[in-house]
């Protein structure tokens, strides 16, 4: 099974969208601003973990919502 195919069923979009959670929130804690990475690329690379987290999780409800009504026509 490609992976286009497997990211068309809501639990495996979930699944992405809570581990990217999960990392960002972690990266939250231990990514810190520093003379290598200013605050730009820190604050960057939370705010893509978040919205890749957002974004992820918005189209499990819409995958859902899609299958849902689908199976009940």
């Amino acid at each position: 099974m490609n992976l286009r195919k497997r990211l068309q069923y809501p639990n495996v979009m979930m699944r992405v969208g809570l581990v990217l959670m999960i990392l960002a929130s972690v990266a939250k804690y231990f990514l810190h601003p520093t003379a290598h990475f200013g605050e730009g690329w820190t604050d960057g690379t939370i705010g893509l973990l978040y919205g890749l987290c957002i974004g992820c999780l918005l189209l499990s409800i819409r995958l859902r919502g899609r299958r849902c009504s689908s199976d009940a026509a």
